[in-house]
């Protein structure tokens, strides 16, 4: 568009700003699938990282700033510490206003172009979102004023820039936008007019342009992805099919066997009838009925967006190459095991063991109205959508290291769980209760086929660590995420004790906690004005944690007081040696992250410590800089983990 049309609209419409963000990133670490609620800018201020962005992969380097419209998703990776601002805003023009505005916002909407450039004063930009950011925490309005007047001193040298020396736009693909948001929503009840205005754009405008680039409506595309996830259910599951009509976003089932039909010219049950050769493709023996790892995997259509819609069955398409060894040596064993179970005597030798928990075997005394009770299923909504469950899980796989503690706090044993982040494989404090557990991977890169091989019946798993592996997992088993790793571990546990049907279970464990944390605060007295300092050391960074850490929450609830820097709504803050002073308090907690055999973290501890500026804090005077253990402070993040936590602070305080 003109540089100088854009310039009107900035002038006409009106802005308000939404959020005012800084977010922190450690080497590897990757935020996916954020959706743009709004018009935005990225402002990276330190670090690098890789960014896609529906798709397209650029890189964010420091001093630079990117301009995203609504609707938008953002993948980000950092490939270093990665430290960036976001601010979220909206504009609005005013009705009414000339015809010739609307036309043109219409047909040029600056406000969801893409685009980057370095801006020519960056450490002003910098100390600008600095200010933004530091009194948006609490802003009044008079203070919600202060940050919109530095937003548009932003805007102003933005736009004089872009003035001045020309910047390459990206137009919004409106197209593809629409078909990323349909296949992440297509559970639910999409609308034209919902679609349109989710991508600011019209209705008329969003179905013009999807015909020519897609020759056909959104509405029909919608239909069709929906149908191919449901041929998908039919073929490799065993879902009813109401199941399976309310998983694609129908809630009638007789009007979904209709539209089906419709389209593929046979019922959806003679579909599954037609296609079973499929299932029994994917099974090592006629006899096994489910897949070691089923067939989900496709070959797609090569437009970039449209990846789902268009897939094809032909040919192979596998994930891991095993050898003729290995298959030989899988008939042996799947023999022997036929074998065995035809033979006479059903007793068990009392020498054999299993790496596995065994399933329990039905009581010959249940009575038929027990076992009914205890094999009804359950709808578990979660990050995902819904998944059923039928019954108690008996083999539970979990993803994430504090759901494993959730699950041996309500008595579940998994038979298979990602490996700690301290410890081989495991925390000191659950290595007891894991014995035998298979380890299946990390919680970044989960062993696909170790879980598949350990035929679970429920598996466990988060959005924002496995969002990308959550298809072929639900392939294996029901699984079920929860949407966030965040400091307050209670919202996750409540959902995985109800995963597991041991929510009475949960809700007992909880109480019990919570009770010991009302009566630790009832103790504490003037002791819980001790102001508490967070800290921790890596070779990369050195953070404080604020109230929304694994500690800070524990903290927090048992009213135990922080310094101003730390008291206050957020995770983390990075430090350099400049502001060590936001480090001070009445005692120093500090926990250092180093891979095993590695010093880089430890030295920097000590460089830190015996700064003349670390050196002149309260704490370093007094003695009050205390090393606790990781995994207990941070990284464990569970509920075991957290009453060890409250042990240490009773230690501390001295609470009798």
């Amino acid at each position: 568009m003109r540089i100088s049309d854009h310039i009107v609209l900035w002038n006409h419409v009106l802005i308000r700003v939404m959020d005012v963000r800084r977010m922190l990133l450690e080497p590897g670490e990757v935020m996916r699938g954020y959706r743009v609620p709004t018009s935005a800018f990225l402002y990276v201020t330190g670090g690098s990282g890789q960014l896609h962005i529906d798709g397209v992969e650029s890189r964010m380097k420091r001093f630079h700033v990117l301009h995203v419209g609504k609707g938008i998703r953002l993948d980000i990776e950092a490939l270093e510490p990665l430290e960036y601002f976001m601010v979220l805003y909206k504009a609005t023009l005013p009705l009414p206003s000339r015809i010739e505005l609307v036309n043109l916002i219409e047909r040029e909407n600056p406000f969801q172009l893409r685009y980057s450039l370095s801006p020519k004063f960056p450490i002003s930009w910098m100390q600008k979102l600095e200010h933004m950011h530091q009194i948006w925490q609490a802003p009044s309005p008079l203070d919600k004023l202060k940050v919109k007047t530095l937003f548009y001193q932003l805007l102003y040298e933005l736009v004089e820039q872009l003035h001045e020396q020309g910047v390459d736009v990206i137009p919004p693909d409106l197209v593809s936008q629409a078909v990323y948001y349909m296949e992440e929503h297509y559970q639910e009840t999409v609308t034209l007019e919902e679609l349109a205005d989710t991508l600011e754009c019209t209705t008329r405008q969003l179905l013009r342009l999807f015909k020519n680039q897609m020759d056909t409506s959104p509405i029909e595309y919608l239909i069709g992805l929906r149908l191919n996830k449901a041929k998908e259910l039919l073929v490799y599951t065993d879902k009813t099919l109401k199941e399976i009509s309310e998983s694609v976003g129908y809630t009638d089932s007789y009007y979904f066997s209709r539209i089906f039909k419709k389209q593929e010219g046979v019922s959806p049950k003679r579909f599954k009838e037609l296609h079973a050769w499929e299932w029994r493709r994917n099974n090592p023996f006629l006899l096994s009925r489910y897949p070691i790892v089923a067939g989900g995997l496709r070959r797609y259509s090569r437009n970039g967006y449209e990846n789902h819609y268009q897939s094809r069955g032909e040919g192979d398409s596998q994930m891991y190459k095993k050898s003729r060894a290995w298959m030989t040596a899988m008939v042996v064993i799947c023999f022997t095991l036929l074998l065995s179970a035809c033979s006479t005597g059903a007793t068990t030798s009392p020498n054999t063991t299993s790496s596995v928990t065994p399933i329990p075997s039905a009581s010959s005394t249940s009575t038929p109205a027990a076992n009914k009770e205890a094999d009804a299923p359950r709808v578990i909504k979660h990050a995902m959508g819904e998944t059923t469950i039928n019954g108690t899980p008996s083999r539970v796989v979990i993803l994430t290291n504090e759901g494993t503690e959730a699950l041996l706090a309500v008595g579940v044993k998994p038979v298979g769980a990602v490996m700690s982040w301290l410890g081989e494989p495991w925390y000191d404090h659950i290595k007891n209760d894991m014995q035998n557990v298979t380890v299946v991977g990390d919680e970044l890169q989960p062993n696909l086929e170790l879980i598949a091989s350990l035929k679970p019946d429920l598996i466990i798993g988060n959005k924002v660590r496995q969002e990308k592996i959550y298809d072929q997992l639900k392939q294996i088993a029901p699984t079920v995420f929860a949407a966030d790793l965040v400091g307050d571990w209670k919202v996750n546990f409540k959902l995985y004790s109800e995963a597991v049907n041991k929510k009475d279970e949960g809700e007992k464990a909880m109480a019990a906690f919570d009770k010991r944390v009302a009566e630790v605060k009832g103790k504490l007295g003037s002791k819980a004005a001790t102001k508490v300092s967070l800290v921790r050391f890596s070779a990369s960074q050195v953070r404080i944690y604020q109230k929304q850490t694994f500690a800070g929450v524990l903290l927090n609830q048992l009213g135990i007081a922080r310094p101003e820097s730390q008291d206050k709504e957020n995770f983390i803050e990075v430090l350099n040696k400049e502001n060590i002073a936001k480090m001070d308090g009445d005692v120093l907690f500090y926990f250092v992250t180093e891979a095993k055999g590695k010093t880089d973290a430890a030295n920097v501890v000590k460089e830190w410590q015996n700064d003349p500026l670390f050196k002149n804090l309260n704490v370093a005077k007094t003695n009050k800089v205390i090393q606790v253990d990781e995994g207990i402070w941070n990284s464990a993040g569970g509920y075991k983990a957290a009453n060890l936590l409250l042990d240490e602070l009773i230690k501390y305080f001295d609470v009798k």
